[in-house]
């Protein structure tokens, strides 16, 4: 029988959420940047988000806010999940968020943004300690 999700696994996941949203906001920014580059300025939140979910230069962004979905389902309050979930939450965690030069389409491009930015650097540095990667 599966035990509901431990104390300790839901204040990381809580914290790993955190981490992985502020990093998403700063990969979109970037993202963004180098769309209106080529394509001028996005004129508010909604073309933006429209972009977000529709145009293929965005589209591998979609790994972290997924991840982030599913961690939210999991610790919610209706939420029956129960340990196993969390630990393949923190799994999954773990094998997308390394970028990598040769990997997924989100490995690649995150590689890349990491190349890119400090403060994209210095948040992947507290996941990989977060998730003892």
């Amino acid at each position: 029988m599966s035990q509901p999700i431990t104390d300790e696994s839901r204040s990381l996941l809580t914290e790993l959420r955190n981490l992985l949203l502020e990093q998403h906001k700063l990969l979109l920014d970037r993202e963004r940047a180098e769309y209106e580059k080529i394509h001028g300025a996005v004129a508010g939140p909604r073309p933006l988000l429209a972009l977000v979910l529709n145009d293929p230069q965005f589209a591998w962004l979609k790994q972290i806010s997924t991840l982030v979905v599913e961690i939210d389902e999991a610790l919610s309050r209706r939420s029956t999940a129960e340990q196993p979930v969390a630990d393949a939450l923190l799994a999954q965690a773990r094998q997308v968020m390394r970028p990598r030069e040769e990997g997924t389409d989100f490995q690649m491009a995150y590689y890349r943004a990491i190349q890119e930015s400090p403060d994209i650097v210095i948040l992947q540095c507290r996941i990989e300690r977060l998730l003892g990667i």
